[in-house]
């Protein structure tokens, strides 16, 4: 194998994709919590699970990149509409923060502390099952599946056209609930005002570029709650 190669192998793109989604999911919340004090963190039986989930997680999500087929070559656009995202970073940092030091928190609940687990976890299976539809798609249609990518039906793409964004909030809320955290339960509010903004956004650039075939798909899903919005 040759340098050229190598450095267009796409093993790059999915290391790329395990760092990163370790960092911000699992990277962050420990920095927040404070690594002169790991052993404290670990100490509780649903934050050492959440980090095994985060790891296989990040590990998923890497392999899936590898396995995708690549995307052609495209301009990318400024997008404003991303703010959620940081919204997200920040319930993450708040929410360990202030679980160690019992800041902004309620009384210590095991049960609550599994069931934001188990949110956490809805979302991370949603995030599984709309990445691996998405492969599956361009691996079954090749470049045809980039002409009209919004015409995705597999999937949870049956129902809705944003699950990401869906995954996302399940994140969110179940990590609040596992940290017993009042400030990450208060910034779900602006986070899914940065959620709705992402979308009307993303609306607006895929009516105008997929003019023929946008209609038929808003017609056919919702754009974040099956049946309802």
């Amino acid at each position: 194998m040759t340098l050229n190669q190598i450095s267009k192998s796409k093993i790059w793109s999915a290391l790329w994709q395990l760092f990163s989604r370790a960092f911000v999911l699992m990277g962050l919340p420990l920095l927040a919590w404070g690594f002169d004090n790991l052993e404290g963190f670990f100490s509780n039986p649903a934050r050492t699970g959440f980090v095994i989930i985060v790891t296989l997680q990040a590990i998923f999500h890497a392999w899936v990149t590898y396995i995708t087929p690549p995307e052609p070559h495209h301009e990318h656009r400024f997008d404003m509409a991303r703010w959620h995202v940081h919204i997200f970073e920040i319930i993450f940092i708040l929410s360990a923060f202030g679980d160690r030091r019992n800041i902004l928190v309620w009384n210590e609940n095991p049960a609550l502390r599994w069931l934001g687990l188990g949110i956490y976890l809805i979302g991370v299976m949603l995030s599984v099952w709309a990445n691996l539809a998405w492969a599956n798609h361009l691996r079954d249609k090749g470049k045809l599946a980039y002409d009209d990518p919004v015409l995705l039906y597999e999937g949870p793409f049956r129902w809705i056209r944003y699950p990401i964004l869906l995954a996302l909030f399940f994140y969110c809320l179940g990590f609040a609930i596992a940290c017993r955290s009042w400030a990450g339960l208060a910034l779900m509010f602006p986070l899914v005002g940065g959620i709705i903004n992402r979308m009307n956004n993303l609306e607006k650039i895929y009516a105008e570029q997929y003019k023929k075939v946008w209609p038929l798909r808003k017609h056919a899903s919702k754009r974040i709650i099956p049946f309802l919005y």
